[in-house]
């Protein structure tokens, strides 16, 4: 009958719209979970990153069961009273509570209401797509009046999520037993580390690191600058470090009132004893390291609930140091000194020559040593950035990937157009390389071409590019795309194709990995290049078949999102994995 059901008929009579809409919807749109919901993303770095803020209008039409107990009994009480409850079952009768019932409706141990979500309960999300297990998150609500689920910037790393319109699906546990199920096995305090890499999930980005960065700049806290930022502290302020005229403050005070008490630990940029900051590298290129390493040794020493007080502790701090002082780039900071712009425009235009060398070669070694030697003058103004303009503190100058990015748009763009290694043929370069210079005179008798000629622009995105530019800088960026996302258009079905043939791989208690389906023996020993014990190492049980398939999943799914032309971290990663 299911087949009869689902079956389409053939005679085109009968294959109406309506039918096929029917079908439509009871094969897919109707698929979906019960109490769940889906919203969009909004930052508030005021709550603690195990928070989620839902929406009360979400929370008043979602429900669920509690049974009524001696313990509980009062405070269920207090919520029918209040409203917050729709209806209570007694044996097998449902009863529904009407608004304003205050006094009319009492509840007797063994009944089951079923109330409204309320501030404290548990609920877990998920941003898909589903590549690695830190996508599923478990939070306890807090409900408030927007229109937003709100959560806290730091927890954006393990969801792959920003705040552009990045939608998550939540789900409500409905019994006391999925409740604690959840908290322990994906709440993010038992998530703080990364299942790969071993590395703190939850790292200071954006926002917060530019407060850490500009925060690092400044020696001294004034008496009212150190008593907004106290508020947020659970602890009084510590005595001023300078008492003379004005009393003032340094940052690693401040920054210590957030740490956890008697706490002793140091690192190759921080020294704590006693919950106090002896030394602490707050240099704004190092700063970032120093809190990063600062985070990982009080999960090492004081466990993870601490370390997770620390990140609440802190983000809000560094919010409201951010609030108070400001921050704004102006025009200036786009601007580079014209002996450094002068500079790379003569490095451009000696690449001609060597660029005439590669349309006589098939090889890609004239083209990388372009890069190469304009590798030196990229370095100049980076540094430049870095130290005098306030761009520096967006950027961070051990990537590669975003001095590129500064450099393309203050100096110049760079090469576009490769003869070789590329999705697009050799002609289109050499089609481009004519109209060019059909349209443009030669330089020194007819010897040597623009560098634009052959794919090198030396303009900028500040100060805009021709239409020619635009136009190499087009086909540059769309092969880019392609390339990246070539035989991975679709990571969700990479993931379910992985997960399907190594879910069911696990340590067993003798340490080897087996297949636990089939009780077939697929390695002897977890790591065999590790000599460390194996209870010291990783518990049995641990699906080390899921960690593989994430471990493959997620740089493919991070490559389709990367387009950038200088960015093969995730392709990187994935031949280290596989190999």
């Amino acid at each position: 009958q299911d087949a009869k059901r689902f079956a389409v008929s053939t005679d085109s009579s009968h294959l109406s719209t309506k039918q096929w809409l029917e079908k439509m919807k009871t094969l897919f749109i109707s698929k979906g979970s019960g109490f769940s919901s889906r919203s969009v993303l909004t930052g508030d770095p005021y709550i603690g990153a195990d928070v989620v803020g839902l929406p009360s209008e979400v929370a008043k039409r979602i429900t669920f069961e509690e049974q009524v107990t001696d313990i509980n009994i009062n405070r269920l009480q207090e919520v029918v009273d209040k409203g917050l409850c729709l209806t209570y079952r007694d044996g097998q009768t449902t009863y529904a509570i009407t608004v304003g019932s205050k006094g009319y409706t009492t509840l007797k141990v063994g009944q089951t209401i079923s109330r409204r979500i309320v501030d404290g309960d548990v609920v877990f999300l998920n941003r898909p797509p589903s590549t690695h297990k830190h996508s599923l998150q478990a939070f306890t609500v807090y409900i408030h009046d927007d229109h937003t689920v709100k959560i806290n910037p730091l927890i954006c790393s393990p969801l792959a999520a920003d705040f552009d319109g990045d939608c998550v699906h939540i789900y409500y546990p409905q019994s006391l037993a999925a409740k604690a199920e959840a908290l322990e096995l994906f709440s993010v305090e038992k998530q703080l580390t990364n299942s790969h890499n071993g590395k703190v999930n939850l790292q200071l980005a954006n926002d917060s690191l530019l407060a850490l960065k500009h925060m690092s700049s400044r020696t001294m806290l004034s008496k009212e600058s150190a008593n907004q930022l106290a508020m947020l502290l659970s602890l009084s302020l510590p005595p001023p470090a300078v008492v003379k005229s004005k009393p003032c403050w340094t940052i690693a005070q401040i920054m210590q009132s957030a740490l956890p008490a008697e706490l002793t630990c140091e690192g190759d940029r921080f020294l704590v004893r006693d919950s106090t900051v002896i030394k602490l590298d707050i240099d704004k290129e190092s700063v970032q390291a120093s809190f990063s390493d600062l985070v990982s040794s009080i999960l090492a020493v004081k466990g993870p609930g601490d370390a997770l007080k620390f990140l609440n502790a802190l983000q809000p701090l560094l919010m409201e140091f951010l609030l108070l002082d400001g921050f704004s780039v102006s025009l200036q900071d786009f601007s580079v000194p014209k002996p450094l712009l002068e500079e790379a425009q003569e490095c451009i235009k000696k690449q001609s020559l060597v660029l005439e060398q590669s349309r006589c070669s098939s090889s890609q070694s004239v083209e990388t040593r372009v890069d190469n030697n304009l590798k030196d003058v990229k370095q100049q103004i980076a540094d430049f950035v870095v130290k005098s303009s306030r761009l520096g503190l967006l950027i961070d100058p051990k990537s590669d990937s975003s001095v590129s990015k500064v450099v393309q748009q203050l100096a110049f763009v760079g090469p576009q157009l490769y003869r070789e290694g590329k999705f697009y043929s050799r002609r289109l370069v050499d089609d481009c390389f004519s109209s060019f210079v059909n349209r443009h005179p030669p330089i020194e008798d007819g010897v040597q071409h623009p560098p634009e000629a052959y794919g090198l622009v030396q303009s900028a995105y500040f100060h805009g590019l021709n239409p020619y530019e635009e136009l190499v800088h087009s086909i540059c960026t769309r092969e880019t795309i392609v390339r990246s996302s070539r035989g991975l258009t679709e990571p969700g079905t990479l993931f379910k194709s992985l997960m399907a043939i190594l879910r069911d791989v696990v340590i067993c208690y003798d340490g080897t990995v087996r297949n636990i389906c089939s009780n077939s023996i697929m390695q002897l020993k977890y790591k065999e290049e590790d000599d460390t014990d194996f209870p010291s190492a990783i518990a049995p049980g641990e699906p080390v078949g899921v960690l593989a398939a994430t471990a493959i999943s997620n740089p493919a799914y991070k490559t389709v999102l990367d387009s950038s032309q200088s960015n093969n971290t995730s392709w990187e990663l994935m031949k280290v994995t596989m190999l």
